[in-house]
């Protein structure tokens, strides 16, 4: 397996459990001054047909016949991810699937990769929020042997002591140079400053501290606790009959173990008070990244297809509120983005931006001027339209190959979603009214409380945001560990 193909196949795992956030990447490919016009209907999507069968072990298998090209897509979903970390073993999900494809009882790592390399296939996985993900991609003539390498990964990982090591040193490598980039810092501190201790509070890497603590003993443990069949979910899509696939699923993972009780989710976390402003001082940084958020709703919410469409509207890629402010009316930046952070307890609603050092301020307020006008008056008939196209005409394109459809299916089994959700929609989006997106600003755009995380240079930055409020300080070392600052103090 390429290193090409592998980080290929853990940016498909990851965007397979939605976050909610809109798509950054559209931030910054326009340079037009004017937005785009609304463009037509997008065309109806038909989802392909499913069988579903729930093996005697409790995993539950989804197939569906795909015959435009000769692959095969599998997608295993396992209810537990960084959330479920233990307290002081942050990381370990990370860890634990980071060793999957580094050897298994049978096959070192580097057979592994020989055979999979040769075969032209993808195998990799990744730990999310609530979960984790296995992933693999094979030619339908190599379905036997794709299917053996993958069951291998995941009912015999080896756990190699030298993988280990090898694996947390390149996450602790990761880890320490992530402190340059201000992104990176304001995501890190963002999370424990909105949450705290709560399960959300830190990201699927770990910190330092937490990632060096890890042994065998702990991700042997995770292991056992979460790789097991009783919740999980397979997803199984390519060109081969249904009962064919069924037949052959079964017999890799019919004898896999069930593990016990099931994985229960986190309580919900705590919304801040007022506003909290925490200035992470990066004293090299030449621009400042900016966080303004509050904890919102939960991935099952009834209202989050109309709440995608109000974060569409505010910050969803250009002619959104906040671009249109903060970018074309302003030159501030030149990216503005929000989202929901869908998650199985709810999550947070925030908004993101970056600016140059010395208009921090006046960045800041300008923000927190869309944020209030938005929250007070909602959005126009144009801007509800516009949000309306740009979603429905991008739903397609989230479909087009298996490996989108595999992770859509897996995510709302996982989050206990009925399938027809997919099918329903475009329809959803364009039945949001505009009651419907006042009243979700109204109640989830973080305006007079809201968590507040600036990165940047502090001794130039503080002076503009004395007008704010209190600020509290830290460095980029200081959002880790347990002595973190939290925005209500926990």
């Amino acid at each position: 397996m390429s290193r090409s193909s592998r980080a290929a196949l853990v940016l498909a795992c990851a965007a397979s459990v939605a976050v909610g956030c809109a798509p950054r990447g559209a931030l910054f490919g326009a340079s037009r001054s004017t937005p785009p016009s609304i463009g037509p209907p997008a065309a109806a999507v038909t989802m392909p047909r499913v069988t579903e069968r729930v093996l005697a072990n409790g995993l539950t298998v989804l197939v569906s016949e795909y015959h435009a090209l000769p692959i095969m897509r599998f997608h295993l979903l396992l209810p537990g991810g960084a959330a479920y970390d233990p307290a002081g073993k942050e990381g370990v999900a990370e860890l634990t699937a980071e060793l999957l494809d580094q050897g298994t009882i049978r096959r070192s790592a580097e057979d592994l990769a020989r055979e999979v390399e040769f075969l032209g296939g993808q195998l990799g996985a990744d730990a999310g929020t609530d979960f984790s993900t296995v992933g693999g991609e094979f030619l339908s003539k190599d379905f036997d042997a794709g299917l053996d390498l993958f069951s291998d990964v995941v009912l015999h990982p080896a756990f190699r002591a030298d993988e280990l090591k090898r694996t947390r040193g390149l996450m602790l490598a990761g880890l320490v140079s992530g402190r340059d980039n201000p992104a990176t810092v304001a995501e890190t501190c963002y999370a424990r400053w909105l949450y705290g201790a709560h399960p959300y509070g830190h990201l699927s890497r770990g910190t330092e501290g937490s990632v060096r603590r890890l042994g065998g003993p702990d991700v042997q443990r995770f292991y056992a606790r979460h790789y097991v069949p009783d919740h999980a979910i397979l997803v199984v899509i390519g060109d081969a009959p249904s009962a064919d696939i069924l037949a052959r699923v079964e017999r890799a993972f019919g004898g896999w173990k069930r593990g016990g009780a099931a994985v229960e989710p986190p309580a919900a976390p705590s919304r801040i008070s007022g506003r909290r402003i925490l200035l992470v001082d990066k004293p090299d940084a030449t621009q400042t990244h900016i966080r303004i958020g509050n904890i919102a709703i939960a991935r099952t919410d009834p209202s989050y297809v109309a709440a995608n469409v109000t974060s569409t509207i505010l910050g969803g890629g250009f002619g959104a509120r906040l671009i249109d402010e903060l970018r074309v009316k302003r030159s501030l930046t030149y990216g503005a983005w929000s989202g929901f952070a869908a998650r199985k307890a709810p999550g947070d609603f925030r908004v993101g931006t970056f600016t140059k050092v010395e208009t921090t301020g006046e960045a800041l307020e300008v923000a927190l001027g869309v944020l209030d006008g938005f929250a007070a008056k909602g959005a126009t008939s144009e801007e509800l339209a516009r949000a309306q196209s740009l979603l429905t005409g991008q739903f397609p394109k989230q479909l087009e190959t298996p490996g989108a459809v595999a992770g859509k299916l897996a995510e709302l089994a996982g989050f206990g979603l009925p399938r027809s959700d997919l099918e329903a929609y475009p329809a959803r989006v364009n039945a949001t009214s505009l009651a419907d997106v006042a009243r979700l600003a109204r109640r989830w755009v973080p305006t007079a409380d809201a968590a507040i995380v600036v990165v940047g240079p502090a001794e130039r930055i503080a002076p503009q945001l004395a007008k704010f409020g209190t600020v509290e300080r830290t460095t980029p070392a200081g959002c880790e560990g347990p002595q973190a600052p939290t925005a209500a103090g926990r």
